[in-house]
């Protein structure tokens, strides 16, 4: 049995390797992939970047894990580079610290995959191995994960399915009763080609509480919430580049504490464990529309809502941008200028 080995950061994994790894695992029985991580190294990578969130190294080693999880010849596993001068230096150490890895998983490796053909003497050096070069100029896809890392949405082709969900930017729409959340996420998730996430209140009033409001109660509110984060889950797995949300769990909250008196602590950690990257509020100046599910018509019943929603969103410190114009059309526009602006970011 031929066995072979792949190395490489993939910060993050683009489809350039995924041909690398292919033409790669096509010419061996059994392929073993190592995810180099180096905090200090990675750091640097990340900070000269314009990544929103720094990639873990087990979101690296997931990436690859799921995207070949269907090839059981090949396996992915992570490679300790700390305190090892960066690439090109620093082969002696490395070598070591890899034997360590081929000895702890019983790799017997009969060839070495690179792009660089100045890692074939190293290899044969230090490890006694042939090294085959595949696609060293990157003739067949021309990308780099320095591309993704500086232009992620220019470059949104070449980052695979399993990598696309930690680039997608989220966008929560909020507001009161009446404020035109729900048309406002429908037209901006059509305009932008991508995927919304639905209020789920609403449909649990209707499937859990036979219709009525009335019926609802504390012990409600995480399991709308919960049944939400479904969801924007898969809104974000989906999603083109931006996902819009109909409210957050902050409004959720809202309305625990306008209808029961006092905040849920379920609803309270979701808040702080689940940030997104640009809330919009919606000011509660348009008409407000009687459909039956709603009792916070009055002004003085809206202005106050709408009062709690920004000491919420200050309380948690949730930077929030407002929309107050009157005009839905004015109000689409506005929004339409501030997600350009966060694509282009």
């Amino acid at each position: 049995m031929k066995t072979g080995v792949i190395f490489g950061k993939f910060f993050p994994l683009h489809t350039g390797h995924i041909h690398f790894i292919n033409m790669a695992s096509s010419l061996v029985d059994k392929l073993y992939i190592f995810v180099g991580v180096d905090s200090d190294r990675d750091q640097i990578l990340f900070n000269d970047s314009k990544l929103r969130a720094f990639p873990t190294p087990q979101d690296r080693l997931r990436w690859v894990a799921k995207t070949f999880q269907k090839q059981d010849t090949i396996e992915a596993h992570i490679l300790d580079e700390s305190g090892i001068p960066f690439y090109p230096n620093g082969w002696a150490g490395w070598s070591d610290r890899v034997k360590e890895k081929f000895k702890e998983f019983d790799i017997n490796p009969d060839i070495v995959f690179s792009s660089e053909l100045d890692d074939i003497e190293n290899y044969q050096k230090y490890f006694g191995l042939p090294t085959k070069i595949i696609d060293a100029t990157r003739s067949f896809v021309h990308i780099s994960a320095t591309d993704i890392r500086q232009h992620p949405f220019r470059n949104w082709d070449y980052i695979p399915n399993e990598v696309k969900p930690f680039f997608v930017r989220t966008v929560a729409i909020l507001g009161g009763e009446s404020s035109g959340k729900s048309i406002l996420v429908n037209k901006l998730a059509h305009v932008f080609n991508t995927t919304s996430a639905w209020e789920y209140g609403r449909d649990y009033v209707y499937q859990e509480l036979g219709g009525t409001e009335e019926a609802l109660q504390y012990s409600d509110y995480p399991k709308i919430a919960l049944e939400h984060h479904k969801f924007i889950e898969y809104a974000v797995r989906h999603a083109n580049r931006i996902a819009f949300l109909d409210t957050d769990f902050l409004t959720t909250q809202a309305f625990c504490i306008q209808y029961e008196g006092r905040k849920n602590p379920v609803l309270d950690t979701l808040i702080n464990e689940f940030q997104f990257d640009k809330v919009i509020l919606l000011d509660n100046n348009t008409p407000w529309v009687d459909d039956g599910m709603r009792s916070l018509g009055t002004p003085q019943k809206r202005r106050d809502f709408q009062n709690l929603l920004i000491d919420l969103l200050d309380e948690y410190n949730i930077e929030y941008t407002v929309i107050d114009d009157k005009s839905y059309e004015d109000r689409y526009l506005a929004a339409i200028d501030i997600v350009q602006k966060l694509l282009n970011d």
